[in-house]
């Protein structure tokens, strides 16, 4: 079975194996076992401030940047609008939360879908926090727009991608996949990628997640709507991380021992990842094989924590059968 690293998947693995294993093995949005989907749809679960996070992310995405590429004028005004409105149906949504609808199909449901870790395991959204989401969600977008330098780079570009796969062969039987939030191309000047954080702090420096895209750009396949012959090196490509609450833009630039280090740091990771498996799909592999966090606070943020401290003990036979 071909495996699939990303980031984001190597930092779920090393903060507990057993969450990766849940959301990388089990989970799936197809299988006709009921316990792998009770899984998938476990998955799909937010924190209250990942999903405003992702409201921001689709808003620039799905909205500001097409219209950046069609030459159409799209105000801070537009963007609170249409963020209110996603912020709306989407909290409306995950206040009903369907997760336990096993027949529940998220292909179906559009961009209304949201399934809140609150809902799940406190059975509601504190009202504060949801005020305090939407603040930030303002914050984010009001800085956006008054980021001068960001939206040079925005406006100068030839074409704008968004959220695209980019992906590369790895090692045996490992792909990577990368998803940089944006991809700018600029003609005679550098390529561009973007990397929005809407954290409170934004004290965490990017970098090697920056990397890691780079180098996946300079390797995937090149996607139709690339320039004509587009070819690129890592550290070729200006890389900015942009903390969208505390306005800081982080600039990263690459040298030689840093892109050794991210490919040494895949390739380790994607290694680890690759012995504990060792190929082997869903029915071949064993739940008590995936060593669980040491910190109870990755504990009480996990998706899984109902079904990881309730059956995890329970043989293989019996947990089908759920």
């Amino acid at each position: 079975m071909v495996m699939r690293w990303s980031y984001s998947a190597s930092r779920s693995f090393r903060q507990c194996q057993r969450q990766w294993y849940f959301k990388n093995v089990v989970a799936s949005a197809i299988a006709n076992d009921l316990f792998r989907k009770q899984v998938y749809l476990l998955s799909k679960l937010q924190s209250i401030s990942a999903w405003r996070g992702k409201i921001v992310d689709d808003v620039i995405s799905k909205t500001l940047i097409p219209s950046l590429n069609r030459g159409v004028r799209f105000t801070l005004q537009d963007a609170k609008n249409c963020a209110r409105g996603l912020f709306d149906r989407q909290l409306a949504y995950g206040r009903g939360h369907p997760i336990d609808d096993l027949g529940l199909q998220v292909s179906k449901e559009g961009d209304d879908f949201t399934v809140f870790h609150a809902m799940e395991y406190q059975g509601e959204l504190p009202k504060h926090e949801i005020q305090r989401a939407w603040c930030e969600v303002e914050t984010a977008l009001v800085n956006l727009f008054s980021m001068d330098d960001v939206k040079y780079i925005l406006k100068s570009s030839d074409y704008i991608v968004p959220q695209r796969a980019l992906q590369f062969t790895l090692m045996n039987d490992v792909t990577m996949l990368a998803y940089p939030d944006v991809i700018a191309f600029r003609g005679d000047a550098p390529s561009a990628i973007i990397d929005w954080k809407v954290h409170a702090f934004g004290t965490h420096d990017a970098w090697l997640q920056l990397a890691i895209y780079a180098i996946a750009l300079s390797r995937c396949n090149p996607h139709r709507d690339f320039p004509s012959g587009f070819e690129t090196q890592p550290q070729e490509l200006a890389l900015y991380e942009v903390q969208l609450l505390t306005s800081v833009v982080r600039k990263h630039s690459l040298e030689k021992e840093q892109i050794v280090e991210a490919e040494e740091y895949m390739i380790n990771s994607a290694y680890e990842m690759a012995c504990l498996t060792e190929g082997g799909k869903y029915v071949d592999l064993n739940i008590e094989d995936f060593q669980t966090t040491i910190h109870a606070e990755t504990c009480q943020r996990c998706a899984f924590r109902a079904i990881c401290w309730e059956k995890s003990h329970v043989g293989r036979d019996k947990l089908l059968s759920y």
